[in-house]
């Protein structure tokens, strides 16, 4: 295992709500300190396609790639009304499909922002050069641990290092972004967290374990990050 860089931060709920949906800036921090500039970039689960934004903006040549077409449009709007040229957004799943159908050539870097699972790790690095960085943010193990079930394709940090191992990565950096929500009451959850979120954990039970935890005292909702930055090796398989 790597040395992981951990932070964490308590804060107020509303203080927290305005982190919530930002791009971290552990992932941000690891963007600054690669060039971009005229290299291929891939960008998986791009969604409205802030992460490809960011490496366009430093001279990447992206394509972002997502299955929910709505999100798609408002990249390609987004991206069209501020001239950004070297970005192109399709359709794909990415954890089914070979990524040489998004590109024929490798790829200098393979991206992401909460988008991860074996899947997509074993498909980026058969997309990815010799030497080609792998760079994501995906949930940690203990992202909503107040309701005793996690995110799906959440990580803890000795799981991913093995699978990256096995798909032929060298971790180049791996931390922890971890923010600890207060709260004074059960109502102020509610406020915290998407509508649909709050519908989904009454369905599954989520939301009752999180009203136990609030009985006991235990007011606080954690959301945890898991940042890495890996080197594709040379030897193994060629890329595909």
């Amino acid at each position: 295992m790597p040395d992981v860089l951990r932070q964490t931060r308590r804060l107020l709920w509303r203080d927290a709500a305005r982190h919530s949906f930002e791009l971290r800036p552990m992932l941000l921090d690891q963007f600054r300190h690669e060039d971009f500039r005229g290299r291929r970039v891939l960008d998986v689960g791009t969604g409205e396609g802030r992460l490809a934004f960011v490496a366009a903006a430093v001279g990447g040549r992206v394509i972002g790639v997502d299955h929910d077409r709505a999100r798609l449009q408002v990249a390609r709007a987004y991206a069209g009304v501020r001239d950004i040229r070297h970005a192109d957004f399709v359709y794909g799943d990415v954890e089914k499909t070979p990524y040489r159908e998004f590109s024929a050539d490798p790829f200098d870097f393979v991206i992401s922002n909460l988008c991860m699972s074996p899947g997509i790790v074993w498909h980026s690095s058969r997309a990815l050069k010799a030497g080609g960085k792998f760079i994501f943010c995906c949930h940690h193990g203990d992202h909503w641990k107040e309701t005793r079930r996690g995110s799906r394709w959440a990580f803890y940090e000795d799981a991913m290092a093995d699978l990256l191992r096995e798909n032929h990565f060298e971790i180049e950096f791996m931390g922890v972004d971890t923010i600890v929500a207060e709260f004074e009451k059960l109502r102020e959850v509610e406020l915290f967290l998407r509508d649909e979120t709050v519908r989904k954990w009454v369905e599954d039970g989520r939301w009752e374990e999180l009203s136990d935890s609030f009985a006991r005292g235990e007011k606080t909702l954690t959301q945890s990050y898991l940042i890495v930055k890996a080197r594709r090796l040379a030897h193994g398989f060629a890329a595909e």
